[in-house]
């Protein structure tokens, strides 16, 4: 039982999520974020040229040869940080919303753990995350890999979506600042993908960023190789990113 006149914490969840998917379809652009890797996924099915139309495109300049290697795992890699990465920001300004109305301060009454309370509403976005990305991979049909594999670089991956989230409400002021920060959070989580053409010293300065090792980990199952310990230091530097991030966020909406 969580503090909250007793009612059991999977009801709580399951009430948050209803009221989180009724706000997000209400708004379209909301909606269609959510959407974008499913929408990116199509685009890359039917607009991008498949390895043997371009192999043939590159046929003539030998020096872009390596493009038709790259293709599968680099543009999966968009897919798989897109989705923590959009959706999390999603609901940050979902949140922003909130704070700004005196919602969130007005928790500081009840008997519900603020914490708490920001833990289940994760559970929508992480859900989202995982689904979206899993329902991507076949639409997309790229870097040929076994469905649990990307499920499990999915869950994993999922840990992005609190830092995503909370980036925008612990510095966002307002809407428009929020907006500007999600723009700000989703390039740097897309940048890791330069990693894949860069020498391993290069490679080093990605390492900051969480989401360069779930591409790390998707690269190198691709490859048929061992990817688990890269994947496991994404939450390693996650958890501690949104342990920071959910501080300042909870000092910002108690004033």
């Amino acid at each position: 039982m969580d503090r909250t006149s007793g009612m059991p914490v999977t009801r709580l969840v399951f009430s948050l999520m209803q009221a989180d998917l009724r706000n997000v379809t209400r708004d379209g652009l909301l909606a269609l974020l959510i959407l974008a890797p499913l929408l990116i996924a199509l685009l890359f099915r039917f607009a991008i040229p498949d390895d043997a139309t371009l192999a043939e495109m590159v046929r003539s300049y030998p020096q872009l040869a390596f493009l038709v290697s790259a293709r599968g795992p680099v543009l999966m890699s968009i897919i798989i940080s897109m989705s923590p990465g959009l959706i999390g920001a999603v609901y940050g300004l979902l949140l922003v919303d909130e704070r700004d109305e005196r919602t969130l301060a007005s928790l500081r009454v009840m008997p519900l753990s603020f914490a708490h309370y920001l833990t289940a509403r994760m559970a929508t976005p992480c859900v989202l995350s995982i689904l979206m990305t899993i329902a991507a991979y076949p639409v997309a049909g790229l870097a040929p890999l076994p469905l649990t594999t990307v499920a499990l670089i999915a869950v994993v991956g999922a840990t992005t979506v609190p830092v995503s989230t909370l980036a925008i409400v612990a510095f966002a002021p307002n809407k428009v600042a929020a907006l500007a920060i999600m723009r700000v959070v989703n390039a740097l989580l897309a940048l890791p993908i330069l990693a894949y053409f860069a020498t391993p010293a290069q490679e080093m300065l990605a390492w900051p960023v969480p989401s360069f090792w779930q591409m790390k980990a998707l690269w190198l199952a691709v490859d048929d190789r061992p990817f688990f310990w890269a994947l496991m230091l994404m939450p390693a530097l996650n958890v501690p990113l949104t342990l920071w991030l959910y501080q300042r966020f909870a000092q910002r909406s108690e004033t």
